[in-house]
């Protein structure tokens, strides 16, 4: 209830001002925990613009998510003599563990590229390790490639659903982003992007924060900080579920 206020008055301060946008969100906070499914995140806000123009006139609505970057690897398999083997590698630096992008209207590459509205910035595209590859074909095919990896893990879209983003009374918007279990931990950014005559005029950010709880918080710190310690007890606990396990089969062999 807040943040409804909160937009309320700022859209009452900038009476007048063409382009005005704030943005609110329900939360601020992701906990991850043992039976964490994934969740909603409700961005929502407000954009002044003329009561008198047409919905057509008054401007469009852009909202990214970008989540903690990662340094994320692809390889390109050959077969060697009837084995599968890695051939080249690409290291991909500074890229979004998650990444969502809608809109209230289609939006072509050349306005994204011109305000670094994408997965990886242009200078984020300077950061990548090439390796032997050289041909730009070849290099849009591990992009891609990197994408479709990220997607098929639920942390990267782009969505075309033009109504995703809902437009009440002219000038609240309201959607919901989802976020799925495979997220990474850390802080998100949330930018939003008031688009006029297909030209961004305002843009409005914001952050929430992902982090592990109980028991997932636990095993996670300890792979993290004492991965030797982390290992050896997995070999352990293995091994002894191993043993319980042939001990019972034995005893029921007797009866």
């Amino acid at each position: 209830m807040k943040h409804v206020i909160y937009i309320f008055l700022s859209l009452i301060f900038y009476n007048g001002h063409a382009g005005a946008l704030v943005i609110g969100s329900d939360i601020s906070e992701i906990t991850i925990g043992a039976n964490f499914s994934g969740q909603d995140l409700l961005v929502f806000g407000a954009f002044y613009s003329d009561p008198s123009l047409p919905r057509d006139a008054k401007g469009d609505v852009i909202i990214e998510v970008k989540g903690p970057p990662q340094t994320v690897q692809v390889r390109k398999k050959k077969s060697f003599y009837g084995f599968w083997l890695n051939s080249t590698e690409v290291t991909f630096r500074e890229v979004p563990g998650f990444y969502y992008l809608t809109s209230t209207t289609e939006i072509n590459d050349e306005l994204l590229n011109k305000n670094s509205i994408s997965l990886l910035t242009p200078q984020d595209t300077q950061e990548i390790e090439w390796g032997k590859i050289r041909m730009p074909r070849d290099r849009h095919d591990f992009l891609n490639a990197m994408k479709r990896n990220k997607n098929n893990l639920d942390l990267f879209a782009v969505s075309n659903d033009l109504d995703e983003i809902q437009i009440l009374d002219g000038n609240l918007f309201k959607t919901n982003i989802p976020i799925p279990n495979t997220v990474p931990i850390g802080n998100y950014t949330v930018s939003v992007y008031l688009l006029i005559n297909s030209e961004l005029k305002q843009d409005y950010s914001y952050n929430f924060k992902v982090k592990r709880v109980g028991i997932e918080s636990m095993i996670h710190s300890l792979a993290l900080n004492f991965p030797v310690i982390y290992g050896f007890l997995a070999v352990v606990i293995a091994g002894l579920m191993g043993w319980i396990s042939a001990e019972m089969f034995r005893r029921l062999r007797k009866t």
